[in-house]
Order: C-alpha cells, then structure tokens, then sequence
C-alpha cells in the first residue's frame, strides 16, 4: 500500500469545530544522536582537553548530510519507543483518548515512532500493509509535517517553512476527525504553536485547536522585505492572540507523558 499524502485528501470541512490534537516528537535519531557528540566535543576543545574518541567519530559522520535528513532511531531511539509504547498501551492511550487519526511524518524516525508508540503507521513504497490500531480511522503520512528542511533553516527560505506550516494548519481544520495524533518534529511544532522550547524524545503533548478564520498562506510582502534585509525569523505567529503565547488556533498546550529514557546528552 502507497502511503497517502494529506494533500492529496478532500473532505468536509467545519470551520467551527474544536479538535483535540495530540503532538508526539520521534524518538532520538542517530542525527540526534551524532548532533549530541558534537556538542560534546565542542566543549571538550573549548576546554582544552580531548574528546572521547567515540564522540569525534560520531561527529564526523555529520558530514554525511543525506544520512542526517533520514536517520533511523538510534539504540537509546528503540528503547524509548520501547518504553513508551509499553506505558502507553498499559493505560490505552489510543482507545481512551478516543483517537481517530494519527498523521505522521514520512521520515523513518516518524514511521518507527508512530508504529512504536501507537500502533500506527502507513503502509511503505514496497505496498507493505497499513499497521493500525483497532480504534483509529485513518492512518496519514504527509510531507507537510516534515523537519526543516536544509534550506529552510536559512533566512532567505524561511518563510517557506512558515506557508508549509499555514498550509499544514489549514488541512488539518478541514479533517473530519476531532481528535487526532500527530507523530513529527521538534522545530516544526515549535514553529507551529510559536513556542520558546523544543519538546524532548517521545515526549506527548495535549493542545485544542480551533480555526474559525482563513489561516494565511504566506507572510506579508513587508514581513517577508524584513526578514531578508535583516536575516531575522518571523514570528511563526500569524495568527497570535494578544492574551495568549499560543498563536489564536491553538490552546490550552499540556504535557501528559514525559519519556523516562533520556536522549543522549549534549554537556559534559
């Protein structure tokens, strides 16, 4: 079975209904994993003193850029999907929550993530079957919900990443499900709600959204003239409530489970 992409979808959409909506960050990843040893030995150097060798061979395999944009779950990955999954169905998150749609990421450490902790994941390139828990709907995979991409970090195509997220927002509202996982990536949804953090690994978050107006496609023209010219991000905010550090579609943000099994540390 292909795996379906959220833009390929067409269906009824209230404005006026209020979602539930479940936001899961992947697992550590051996990106994570090889990013958390160069920050090591950075410190290490800016002490004077020599890195563990194990450290400077993980970092040099950073040079390797298509690896990181698709890495797998790293060892310290597997256990916390492990952990989590376990803890998860001991209390039937997924039946209890009354989830109906999970929409993931299609980077592996999504995929893996998503299967691991609720059962769920679409089917792969090679017509694999769909996996899905008994009381969900539909399971999604979209490239909406993708990690910056490489170009997105910069300035100049930042406000692309920002469409991408409006865009993402926009589909969401016209799903008919009203309570919905979603299995993706740490910048995006720090992107997304506009937040000053970055959830941890397999960390599980609560938040409603609601869209009642037109979510724009893309920032101003001014906006846009002013981060080029001052290579500044926008703010991710294009629908901010002045009485609210959530943009205005989203509310009531709420971490229900941290994962016990810590990722790899970047200090010493």
């Amino acid at each position: 079975m292909c795996p379906q992409d959220a833009n390929a979808e067409s269906l009824t959409f209230d404005s006026n209904t209020k979602k539930t909506v479940y936001l899961i960050r992947h697992a550590e990843s051996e990106e994570n994993r090889r990013i958390a040893a160069f920050s090591r030995s950075f410190q290490s150097l800016r002490r004077f003193t020599l890195p563990k060798s194990s450290d400077i061979l993980s970092s040099t395999e950073l040079l390797n850029v298509p690896a990181q944009v698709d890495s797998n779950v790293s060892e310290i990955g597997a256990n916390q999907i492990s952990h989590m999954g376990e803890k998860l169905r001991k209390e039937k998150f997924v039946e209890s929550s009354g989830i109906n749609l999970v929409v993931h990421s299609p980077l592996l450490r999504a995929r893996q993530t998503s299967e691991g902790m609720l059962g769920c994941m679409t089917g792969s390139s090679s017509d694999d079957e769909e996996i899905k828990a008994s009381t969900v709907s539909r399971v999604i995979q979209t490239d909406l919900l993708l990690e910056k991409t490489p170009a997105e970090w910069t300035p100049m195509y930042y406000n692309g990443f920002i469409k991408r997220i409006r865009n993402f927002e926009a589909w969401l509202g016209e799903q008919p499900e009203e309570t919905i996982a979603l299995v993706g990536h740490s910048q995006f949804f720090k992107a997304m709600l506009g937040v000053e953090f970055k959830f941890d690994n397999c960390e599980v978050w609560k938040v409603d959204f609601e869209e009642t107006t037109t979510i724009p496609g893309t920032l101003s023209d001014d906006a846009s003239k002013d981060n080029q010219s001052t290579g500044n991000e926008p703010p991710s905010q294009s629908c901010k409530d002045t009485t609210s550090s959530l943009p205005s579609c989203w509310s009531n943000l709420e971490k229900l489970h941290a994962c016990e099994v810590k990722s790899s540390p970047k200090t010493l």
